[in-house]
């Protein structure tokens, strides 16, 4: 899932991350509906009543007092309904980063046409083939400019749009890049038809429909989660590892458009707010507590034991020589000659560690590496980006001139782990509602709430 940093060029590095990369939180606030006052009837707008005898008053002061009692307790429960963004809220649009560049091409699969600020400019046969570029801050498509910020929408709802080898719902937008000469392409989806290109992108189709439903969850609550956090770039979310893998409609598989209709609007909540709901393909038998990794400090985000699955169980190697660990080591920064031995305490699978250089998890909070010219300490994150591990829970072992780093665990270890879901619902799914126990499980204290129909 990464996506080719054009649109940043030379002014921002790419950083990579399974889920995500920097962003900036943006709390979902859902659209509610005006409140009607009924007008007064005729009727109702009657003459004061006569006086009434002491003993008739007071016993109708009573009534009303049990009355107002009673109305101010349905008021309540009135508000706490409306507090809720259940049904409230209308089904969200995305725009999704796909590719930038000086020159840009795709084909329309059906008809549309091109708009300026809502207003139709020009139209387009099916098969049509567009060639976008830039005239300072205009768009042109196929020479003509446009305008500053141009959309291709399609006359019709199905898959129109055709770039980077996939198939596209929604609309496309043309921007000038922020960042150089160059013009951005985004996809301007319905969240929902958004997701039926995450799903079957983040997960195994053949996997079942308990897992398939939770990565949906998941996928949209983080998608509600992170809208605008490339706002800068002018879009949301990226198509690639940055935020979360999205192909298209070109990978959508009926088991994967199941299990996101099924789930429709429902979305994963923490104090009635969107979570940050990371996650990551292997957990390695013991998923990570956030502060581990990158800081992050969430009730929701901590380390729990899971369901082991065969991919779990299954370690990974990476073989190195000394020589060659050593290099890598320089060229990173941390140069300490040829290197002499690393000290670590030993991984225990699936287990609680309590040793001051590993997580409760297990990953390597940190070791150091002795060489010929001196020492230094390293992260297990650290680690991982430079020898492109897996994960970082992980030990290493000296064979002769060589170094054997072995692990478990695929990706940062927050939130869902992905084959560890696959692994719960093949055990205890029941095809319905188990979904919802798999992601509190990876959740900690949260609850599944519908927010859109």
């Amino acid at each position: 899932m990464y996506m080719k940093k054009k649109i940043i060029s030379a002014c921002l590095a790419a950083c990579f991350s399974l889920s995500i990369g920097a962003v900036i939180s943006a709390e979902t606030i859902p659209i509610r509906q005006k409140e009607t006052l009924a007008s007064p009837s005729a009727k109702q707008m009657k003459a004061a009543p006569e006086k009434q005898p002491k003993k008739e008053k007071a016993k109708k002061k009573k009534e009303k007092k049990i009355k107002d009692k009673k109305n101010k307790k349905e008021n309540k429960k009135a508000e706490n309904k409306e507090a809720s963004p259940i049904s409230q809220m209308d089904e969200p649009w995305i725009e999704v980063g796909l590719t930038s560049g000086m020159r840009l091409s795709l084909t329309g699969l059906e008809a549309c046409r091109g708009t300026v600020d809502g207003k139709t400019v020009s139209t387009y046969r099916k098969g049509e083939e567009f060639s976008i570029s830039r005239a300072g801050q205009m768009i042109s498509i196929n020479g003509k400019k446009l305008g500053a910020a141009v959309y291709l929408e399609p006359v019709q709802t199905e898959p129109s749009f055709a770039v980077k080898g996939n198939r596209y719902r929604g609309k496309m937008k043309f921007i000038p890049s922020p960042w150089n000469e160059g013009v951005v392409m985004v996809n301007v989806v319905p969240m929902e038809e958004y997701l039926r290109g995450v799903v079957p992108s983040e997960s195994i189709p053949t996997w079942k429909i308990d897992a398939l439903k939770a990565q949906a969850v998941a996928a949209r609550t983080y998608a509600l989660y992170h809208r605008n956090s490339y706002r800068a770039s002018g879009y949301d979310v990226t198509d690639d590892v940055e935020s979360q893998v999205y192909k298209g409609a070109g990978v959508e598989t009926k088991a994967t458009d199941e299990a996101v209709r099924e789930t429709r609007g429902e979305v994963i909540t923490y104090e009635g707010k969107a979570i940050d709901a990371l996650f990551h393909a292997d957990g390695g038998g013991y998923t990570e507590y956030g502060e581990n990794v990158w800081g992050i400090s969430k009730p929701y985000l901590q380390g729990v034991p899971e369901e082991l699955s065969l991919q779990t169980k299954k370690p990974w190697t990476v073989t190195l020589t000394r020589d060659a660990f050593s290099k890598k080591l320089s060229a990173s920064g941390y140069g300490v000659g040829k290197i002499q031995n690393i000290k670590l305490s030993n991984l225990q699978f699936g287990k609680v560690h309590y040793a001051g250089d590993r997580t409760p998890a297990g990953r390597v909070k940190k070791l150091i590496c002795r060489g010929s010219s001196g020492w230094v300490s390293l992260s297990g994150v650290t680690m991982r980006k430079i020898f492109g591990l897996r994960s970082a829970m992980f030990d290493i072992l000296f064979k002769g001139d060589q170094l054997i780093i072995t692990g478990y665990g695929y990706g940062h270890g927050l939130g869902l782990s992905q084959w560890g879901a696959e692994a719960m619902a093949e055990k205890h799914g029941d095809g319905k509602d188990y979904y919802k126990e798999i992601l509190a499980h990876y959740y900690q204290g949260t609850k599944v709430e519908k927010w859109y129909q």
